[in-house]
């Protein structure tokens, strides 16, 4: 599979999990989630214990609104303060070229600048999921920090830190975090 296919292979939004094939999470006016695998599985795992689990997924940003903003996606637990990682970091378009926007300032970060259509682009993260029973939806939503990583393979081989900033937008204009429609996934720890 390649790491980046053109916005015109996407298929209408449908409803479900978005692990599930010809399924997508929406998050209107800005970015779509599909495919999504836990630890190499679908969407949907069961898992012995808990610990930190990889999440892979496709992800096309396309928001012709953001202006020249530097906008992210992050992904975390739901009930939680806080998201856990930072996946993608750019401008409008997901796909084109790696650059660093903010360059020589204290806000630099690696990014990514499309200018022509918006590309679905492979990320991933680990998700820290509690030890003892429990079922723990992963959830994704956007944010407009200054900092977020660029989890794309590309982005992957350039060491990165995780903005803090960034991850404090879980609950931005969302008391509650994000709800059921920005979930991207279930980890269900057994024991």
């Amino acid at each position: 599979m390649n790491d980046k296919m053109r916005h015109s292979e996407t298929p209408a939004a449908t409803t479900g999990t978005p692990g599930t094939p010809g399924t997508e999470m929406v998050e209107p006016s800005r970015f779509r989630i599909r495919n999504v695998r836990i630890d190499g599985r679908g969407a949907e795992v069961r898992v012995p214990c808990g610990g930190a689990y990889q999440v892979t997924f496709e992800l096309l940003h396309d928001c012709r609104l953001c202006g020249n903003a530097v906008n992210q996606v992050i992904v975390g637990l739901a009930g939680e303060e806080r998201a856990q990682a930072s996946v993608w970091n750019g401008k409008q378009r997901s796909g084109g070229a790696l650059l660093s926007v903010n360059a020589g300032t204290p806000v630099a970060a690696l990014a990514e600048d499309n200018p022509g259509p918006a590309e679905w682009v492979t990320v991933s993260c680990d998700i820290v999921v509690p030890d003892g029973p429990g079922v723990h939806s992963v959830r994704a939503r956007y944010a407009q920090a200054y900092q977020g990583r660029l989890m794309t393979p590309q982005g992957r081989s350039v060491p990165q830190p995780e903005y803090q900033e960034v991850l404090g937008w879980w609950k931005v204009d969302r008391p509650e975090g994000p709800g059921p429609e920005s979930t991207i996934g279930t980890i269900a720890v057994e024991g």
